[in-house]
């Protein structure tokens, strides 16, 4: 009898310890993100960044979203494989993250780039606006970009979550005019049906090596990540194929220079994540101008300052993507960073992805972003800024309207337009034309002859000015019509048959 009890001791000693080493390997490993009760669809795999070389993913560069639930990072280790850290600012209003501040303290002194996120519980579109002031307010300034993250309908306000959301971002807007992103719940995304045309990039999460079904710029991939320094499982992301890590942080603003990406690190622009079955983690390579470049377009928001140390206490302006400068001097700062000097005798960094240098014939090119344009012939659409057979997606035809989402250029600064598809097409003005975000109360392509339902004046230039003015036309009065232009807002106007203009605006006129 006392060799079973003393059995059934040993028996139950093992469970415990079972029991334990399991506890403790879970508490190793512990979720990523247990605010999430969804696993988008798939099974996750493991990446484990831990090792030498990336395994099944080969995800480069290595991005990563954190939150309370990671804990304690080791930031020194961690940093050193990190490319870009997104770190959870609330969850919904009142529950602020309670890691957040030391994370994005730490992210700063270890030189890791961040953007900050937060879980978006809204009720209301007042709701949201509230949300978007306490977001805003808690995040870091120094944040290069924020994301709205919607996985859950939460609305109790009879409002489309749609709705809700786009309070959410306009709100966000009047705060700071830095990036905002939208991450979407994969299997909501279709009946939540957010209008992603107001943001500045779509992140969603699908725990696959099957891609997400929808357009993405940011795709969360797995909640196995494995990172030096971090004792939980983590999120791992990867960027679109089309577009690398320096063309994402490139269109960030910046409060200051401390995310200058270590010049001696480097990261191979032309080499595509989904080609790398096992790559090594790489970081961002900024080129700076070896000369001066003597004019320059910046392609994102830029700080501008008094002093070439570019520190924080010498800022002076934001200057706004798209706006061209001439610049007098290329100079080495005292902390061996290239710095251009403006005409204007304020500084700028000479990073060549942020000033790049104007080709000769800028002027007949858009360099500032129009929510629409329409095209005056058809153009090809290509997958990158590169225009040649191989990038070629097909033709577009005249007189089709794109949404564009941004301006992007080549490495040898010629502007384009790229759609909210992610193609890409001319930003030629011999090619397009902008248009106004109130086309659809005008009339955007050439009618043979229109009937006015109400008396209106010609004028002599499309601007319609007062000193311009000429005779009324009376309603009713059919008039035939030589072409149509466009004024530099994207206001389509009407030339008349003696080479007067009229307004486009459908509520003046019937085309035919």
């Amino acid at each position: 009898m006392k060799n079973v009890k003393l059995l059934v001791a040993i028996f139950a000693a093992l469970v415990v310890c079972a029991i334990g080493v399991q506890r403790a390997q879970a508490e190793e490993f512990a979720p990523a993100n247990p605010d999430s009760t969804t696993k988008w669809e798939t099974t996750p795999i493991i990446v484990d960044t831990t090792s030498q070389k990336l395994r099944l993913m080969g995800s480069s560069p290595i991005i990563a979203d954190i939150s309370k639930w990671q804990g304690d990072i080791n930031w020194a280790k961690a940093s050193k494989k990190l490319d870009l850290a997104i770190i959870r600012t609330q969850h919904g209003s009142t529950e602020e993250d309670t890691y957040h501040k030391k994370n994005e303290t730490e992210a700063k002194k270890y030189g890791v780039p961040f953007g900050v996120y937060a879980f978006s519980l809204a009720e209301s579109s007042s709701d949201a606006k509230t949300e978007a002031n306490n977001f805003y307010n808690r995040a870091d300034k120094n944040a290069l970009f924020y994301v709205i993250d919607v996985e859950k309908n939460t609305s109790t306000s009879g409002e489309s979550m749609r709705t809700i959301t786009n309070a959410y971002m306009k709100q966000l807007r009047t705060k700071t005019d830095k990036k905002i992103g939208l991450y979407i719940a994969h299997h909501l995304y279709k009946s939540f049906n957010l209008d992603t045309t107001k943001a500045d990039f779509v992140w969603i999460p699908r725990y696959s090596t099957t891609k997400p079904d929808f357009s993405y710029d940011l795709w969360q991939y797995t909640d196995k990540g494995r990172i030096d320094g971090i004792n939980t499982n983590v999120d791992l992301n990867r960027l679109n194929p089309n577009l690398t890590l320096n063309q994402f942080l490139a269109n960030v603003t910046s409060t200051n220079d401390q995310y200058t990406v270590d010049p001696d690190q480097h990261f191979n622009e032309g080499q595509s994540n989904d080609n790398a079955s096992e790559t090594e983690p790489a970081s961002v390579h900024i080129e700076y101008h070896t000369s001066n470049p003597k004019h320059i377009i910046l392609s994102s928001n830029t700080n501008q300052y008094s002093s070439s140390s570019l520190s924080e206490s010498t800022k002076t302006n934001t200057l706004k993507k798209g706006q061209v400068f001439e610049t007098v001097d290329l100079i080495k700062n005292t902390q061996g960073k290239m710095v251009l000097k403006l005409a204007n005798g304020q500084y700028i960094t000479a990073d060549k992805r942020v000033a790049i240098k104007c080709i000769a014939n800028m002027a007949s090119y858009y360099t500032v972003k129009p929510s629409f344009i329409i095209l005056k012939t058809t153009v090809g659409a290509y997958s990158s800024t590169t225009f040649n057979n191989s990038t070629m997606l097909g033709k577009v035809k005249k007189n089709t309207i794109l949404t564009v989402r941004d301006i992007e250029y080549t490495s040898t600064g010629v502007p384009r337009f790229k759609t909210v598809s992610g193609s890409y097409v001319t930003a030629n003005k011999s090619y397009v034309n902008a248009l106004t975000t109130k086309y659809k109360n005008y009339v955007v392509t050439k009618p043979s002859y229109v009937k006015l339902k109400k008396s209106i004046y010609q004028y002599s230039n499309i601007s319609l000015t007062k000193s311009a003015k000429g005779p009324l036309l009376l309603k009713g009065k059919v008039l035939n019509i030589k072409g149509i232009t466009y004024t530099s807002g994207g206001t389509p106007r009407l030339q008349l048959t003696n080479g007067r203009f009229i307004t486009a605006n459908k509520s003046y006129l019937i085309a035919y």
